[in-house]
């Protein structure tokens, strides 16, 4: 399979565009004797360049590496920092710092607040990395009372191009085959760093590491022995600690592991610091589906408390940590039967309170019990909805293993308007499944709450449509730094007899109110797993700034044979979201005046010309299809440059054409049906949907 080279970020600031008019002051006079950008001493830093000959722009090394934009500040920008300024270790230059402290009056000259761990991220998602003669560098490190930039490291053109550490596209992260459920998550603090783990493949859980924000995957495994399965994999907030839980000893009944990595998931021998030969915690002797939760919330008094969720005998089961995973106390909830349960998930609000989310199989529903104690105690327990299936059931696609009704949960931290909001996402039967698997059929929902958790609304991120010949299974739920919510699964839509699945992606700009068009991650269809384990019970799904990166299982053979060759792949996600704004509709649609879409012919081709579009785009998609057939449109050009015109050679048999209108970042409305509903989106879009507004 080939891969495309890692996409750029999307936006670059002009740092005149953020600088405003600040308060006078004084700095000290340019240096007489040179100092340099990097320790080979191959770029001076030249006071002639900067644009306010009071500032020491020299001086700006001990705050922070070299930006050739430190050189548009002014000594009015300069009063901006704080007294002990060079105190405030991170790895940001001093226009950037600037910049900060201009968008959050609560940094301004405040010597008793830090940056933000994600001014980092921020930094060099946006703006390219530290721009020095036209170039992007990235690696930077701090010797001597200063910071200096490496220069030998592998530069990128600038400044139209900074780079990101998103992986783009697929890649098979486990070798050899035979794994399967699978967790990722990127860290907080560095976005090129991500951990995984893996059931497999030849048997116990892998772990997995990379240095390049996904790219590439180093396997190694945990210490000791022994360990099983049930992958979950989480960060602390400052990034010095990777987590990871494992079910280990299993016979009849399995224990429950944790370990620790203080260097990116490379060794999980951390704890040993602690205690000299053993790297792991015992948490429990009878546990069962695990899942990890850490709190980053800088406004939570229990921040860095490690949570895990699990279950003895399905009663389920809360432990929790206060010391980087060193000691874990236990907390057990009501074993009554309409509560036993498994496969939940936990999360924390802003203010660090917990919510425990999880299936209770008995009384098919879905419950909730929140603490405000950092897990010490647990309140009431609630009914957040109702499911058709109990535990598991069966569909084309995993008639063996049989479909999880399992939660993944998370919680809006943006600061937006719906902020404060928790989310849930599971997969469920659209009626009470039976013994046949072809009789089933698997959707995806997904429950909101803007109160605390005390009333819940569901919706679904699909079509609904196509439920009859469509299933969706394995969701996992991810909330943006945006506030946009960012669901994936498994859809068998591609696959006549729903035995075959891709994986599928939507996102929500309102609250999980509405939801895009689903869109396709996978360029290859994942043919029927032959194995009683299938896809396992689960994928992975995690976020730090605007890196989306999925998990999952995939029986591709990458030889081009025929399956089996079940494996664990990888995938950055563009995310669709707030930031990536809808584009509007073309004139001639259901309700939009102006020139409709018109056909002339010119020889054997044909030239297709519309009006612009109405509301927000800037550029076209054109699509084709086999007339009769509104889901037969593939796309012939995603790009007209912003031309309202094109001309094409047809292919054979009657053919339709749809041109739909682009932002750059999503496409806009396919048009309307005679009721009113919404066309589907080609399975191979050019872009994302979001429909925007028409003035």
């Amino acid at each position: 399979m080939s891969f495309r080279p890692p996409r750029a970020a999307v936006r670059l600031v002009p740092v005149l565009a953020v600088l405003l008019v600040a308060v006078a002051a004084t700095f000290a006079a340019p240096p007489a004797q040179a100092v340099w950008v990097d320790p080979g001493h191959g770029v001076r830093i030249d006071p002639s360049r900067g644009a306010d000959p009071r500032v020491d722009y020299a001086a700006l090394v001990h705050y922070g590496p070299w930006d050739d934009r430190n050189y548009r500040l002014t000594a009015e920008d300069i009063a901006l920092l704080a007294p002990n300024e060079a105190e405030l270790r991170a790895p940001i230059p001093a226009w950037f710092r600037v910049a900060l402290r201009r968008a959050n009056p609560e940094l301004v000259r405040n010597p008793a607040v830090r940056y933000p761990l994600s001014a980092y991220n921020a930094f060099r998602q946006n703006h390219g990395g530290y721009l020095i003669d036209g170039r992007y560098y990235r690696r930077a490190f701090r010797r001597d009372g200063r910071y200096w930039v490496d220069l030998e490291a592998p530069a990128t053109p600038g400044p139209e191009a900074p780079a990101s550490d998103a992986l783009s596209g697929e890649v098979r992260v486990t070798s050899p085959n035979g794994a399967a459920e699978s967790a990722i998550a990127i860290s907080p603090a560095d976005t090129n760093r991500v951990v995984a783990g893996t059931n497999g493949p030849s048997g116990g859980q892998k772990m997995h590491w990379s240095a390049d924000g996904g790219a590439t995957w180093t396997q190694v495994t945990l210490p000791l022995g022994g360990d099983c399965c049930d992958p979950t994999v989480e960060w602390s907030s400052d990034g010095q600690y990777a987590y990871t839980a494992t079910l280990g000893q299993c016979f009849f009944f399995c224990q429950l592991w944790f370990y620790r990595s203080d260097d990116g998931g490379q060794t999980w021998t951390s704890l040993e610091d602690v205690t000299p030969g053993d790297p792991r915690r015992e948490i429990s002797t009878n546990a069962d589906r695990e899942y990890m939760h850490v709190d980053h919330s800088p406004d939570s008094p229990f921040r860095d408390r490690i949570y895990i969720t699990y279950h003895e005998n399905n009663v389920m089961q809360v432990a929790r940590s206060a010391d980087f995973g060193h000691s874990w106390l236990v907390s057990t909830l009501s074993g009554a039967s309409e509560n036993r349960g498994i496969a939940g998930d936990i999360v924390t609000d802003r203010q660090g309170k917990v919510y425990l989310i999880w299936p209770a199989f008995n009384s098919r529903t879905i419950r909730l019990s929140t603490s405000t104690n950092g897990g010490a105690t647990f309140g009431p327990i609630s009914v957040i909805a109702s499911t058709n299936a109990s535990f598991t059931f069966p569909i084309p696609a995993m008639n063996a293993r049989e479909v999880s009704v399992y939660v993944s949960a998370d919680a809006d931290m943006s600061g937006g308007p719906f902020d404060g909001s928790i989310y849930a996402a599971w997969a469920d039967a659209t009626a009470p499944p039976t013994g046949n698997p072809s009789s089933n059929h698997a959707r995806v929902q997904v429950a909101y709450s803007r109160d605390g958790g005390a009333s819940w609304t569901v919706t679904t991120p699909h079509e609904t449509a196509d439920s009859l010949s469509v299933d969706r299974f394995q969701p996992f739920l991810a909330v943006g730094p945006d506030g946009t919510v960012h669901v994936i699964f498994h859809d068998t839509r591609r696959s006549p007899d729903r035995s075959g699945s891709d994986l599928f992606y939507s996102f929500s700009t309102d609250g999980a109110q509405t939801w895009s068009a689903p869109r396709r991650i996978t360029t290859e269809i994942s043919p029927s797993i032959e194995d009683g384990f299938e896809y396992g019970d689960y994928s992975g799904l995690d976020m730090v700034m605007n890196d989306l990166i999925a998990i999952f299982t995939d029986n591709r053979n990458e030889t081009g044979g025929a399956a089996d060759s079940v494996d664990v792949y990888a995938a950055g996600i563009e995310p669709g979201g707030s930031g990536s704004p809808g584009a509007g509709r073309i004139p001639g649609a259901k309700d939009v005046p102006g020139q409709p879409l018109t056909l002339d012919k010119s020889g054997a081709d044909i030239v297709l010309t519309w009006s612009p579009v109405c509301g927000a785009g800037t550029d076209y998609a054109v699509y084709e299809g086999l007339l009769g057939d509104p889901a037969s449109s593939e796309p012939r050009q995603c790009s007209t440059g912003g031309a309202t015109t094109t001309t094409l050679t047809p292919s054979s048999g009657q053919r339709f054409y749809l041109v739909v209108a682009q932002t750059g970042s999503n496409e806009g409305s396919y048009g309307q049906d005679s009721t009113g509903t919404e066309r589907t989106p080609s399975v191979n879009a050019c872009l994302p949907q979001a429909i925007g507004a028409c003035p």
